[in-house]
This record gives structure tokens, sequence and C-alpha cells, in this order.
């Protein structure tokens, strides 16, 4: 028997800095609220019980290379307007966030489990970052948190979760040469874990805190003291990957696009290239959405 609707997951990238998080609440912007009012759009028209399901959620100020939706529509809408159709109505309605690919998926699919979430935090924009750090130096910090452990001391532990996760690959993320940040993986993370990790990071490299430091943060499993956190707005949802609803956006090299912090900067200027930052940061993302859009041409 035919089904009266069908499952779609698709794939979007957003610039977290214009939403209140991914996640909906009453009277702000958020992601998922622009998605379900993009779906009531005209030549799309959603079921009435039909809701933007995401695979990830993001905190207001993290952006999104790729995050995964998906939603149940008319099948007759789906046959009429199919993928590229359904890209195109949805953009259509969007702003500062884009769908780039869709496919069909089994009934009752389940954005949530995913068998890898990657991350990136672009480290060089923290204030005591030193650009003279080398990838071998950054690697050792970042291959402390590499494994099982118990990261209590590094997130915001929700009532009801486990504090356990296991962090498959943490390494540099270099652009042209330099490092400029790091790149984490796993199947999941907690609230703030990649941001406090980040902070730890650099605290490290800086000198403020020891590598043992740390190490005995994550055998402990217990917060000892308030190891800080980092700002939400370097922190970018790289990719995320399931078994079912495979998308690849290609690889965008920043190359140059990306600019070193200035040495021995004051505040003020520091604060400036920031904001020039910012720009080169979210002018990397839309080139990642224009290559996977083209892609489909």
């Amino acid at each position: 028997m035919t089904s009266d609707v069908v499952t779609v997951a698709f794939a979007l990238g957003y610039l977290g800095d214009s939403f209140h998080g991914s996640q909906v609440q009453p009277d702000v912007r958020t992601v998922q609220g622009d998605l379900e009012a993009a779906l009531s759009a005209p030549g799309i028209t959603a079921t009435e019980s039909a809701r933007v399901r995401m695979s990830s959620r993001t905190d207001a100020g993290v952006h999104a290379r790729m995050n995964v939706g998906c939603c149940e529509l008319p099948a007759v809408v789906w046959a009429d307007i199919g993928e590229d159709g359904f890209i195109r109505v949805m953009n259509d309605g969007l702003d500062e966030s884009v769908v780039w690919a869709a496919t069909e998926v089994e009934p009752g699919w389940n954005p949530r489990p995913a068998l890898r979430r990657t991350y990136r935090y672009r480290l060089e924009a923290l204030r005591g970052w030193n650009n003279e750090i080398s990838e071998e130096e950054l690697s050792s910090v970042l291959s402390l948190f590499i494994g099982e452990h118990d990261f209590t001391a590094f997130a915001r532990i929700e009532e009801g979760r486990s504090p356990v996760r296991c962090v498959e690959s943490c390494q540099p993320w270099s652009e042209a040469g330099r490092p400029v940040g790091f790149e984490i993986a796993a199947e999941s993370f907690l609230w703030n874990q990649v941001r406090r990790i980040a902070w730890a990071v650099v605290r490290v490299l800086a000198g403020d805190l020891s590598a043992a430091a740390v190490s005995e943060a994550l055998a402990a499993g217990e917060v000892r003291s308030d190891l800080g956190v980092a700002s939400a707005r370097w922190l970018t949802l790289w990719s995320i990957e399931h078994a079912q609803a495979v998308f690849d956006s290609g690889v965008v090299e920043a190359g140059d696009l990306l600019s070193a912090p200035p040495a021995d900067a004051d505040e003020r200027e520091h604060r400036m290239w920031q904001a020039t930052a910012e720009m080169e940061q979210k002018l990397l993302l839309r080139r990642c959405w224009m290559q996977a859009l083209s892609t489909r041409r």
C-alpha cells in the first residue's frame, strides 16, 4: 500500500549569529523555526503534523557548515517537485541558512542517531593564541582528549545524561600551512564540550594550564575547578555522517582566505581583526554551500 506521505532528509548550513540556537523556542528566531516556516510556503505544503527534526542542536552563535534535518511531505508534492524543487522552494523562504541537498528516506527515519559528528573550532581567534604554535605542539595537546573519557570537567552536564563520551579524533585544523584551530569528531558530544576543550587547549598552549591538569580532570571525572569555556562565535558544526541519508558537500580549501591574527596587537586592534575574521569564516561557509549546490546542476 502506497503511503500518503514521504519522509525527506535534507542537509543544511546556517550562520549561527543570526539565530537563538537551532532548536525552536518561543518568541525568538531559531533555525528550526525558520525551516518550519519555509515548509508552509505555497508549492511545498507540508503535512499538518510535519515538524522539522534535526540531527544536532547548536547554541546561539554556533555556525553549521552541515546539519541534517528531516520532515514529512505529502507524497504527491514530493513526486511533483523532487529533490531539486524541494531545495529551491525551501531556499526561497530562508535567509542566513541554506538547504543544499535532499533525499527521500525510509518512513519514520530519525536524524538524531549519527555515526559521527565533526566540529571545527578556530582557536587563533581567541585572545592569547600564539601564532608561533606548531602543528606538532597543538597536536600533542589535542591528543589528550582522544578516546573514552568522563568529560564532566569539560561540559555542562544535563540531568540524566552520561558524561562519558568517546572522541574518535582530535587534530589540528590547518590552512595555508599554519594551524588555525582544531577538528574533533565523535558519535555525539555533551553541551559546551567542544567550547570547553577549546579554552583548555589555548590555556595549555599559553602556559596557564598544565597538560597534567587536563589529564587529571579527565581521569577524575569531576569538576575540581572551572576550566572556562570559549566563545561560541568561532565554533562550526562541520559535518554529520549517517548510515542513511549520505550527503557530501565536497572539499573547499580556505587557502589564504583566513588571515592570521596580528602579532602583538592591543585589545582594540584584536577586536578589529576579529570582525574581519568573522566575515572570513562566513565567506568560507558560503563557498562550501555554493559548491554543494553547484554540483547538482
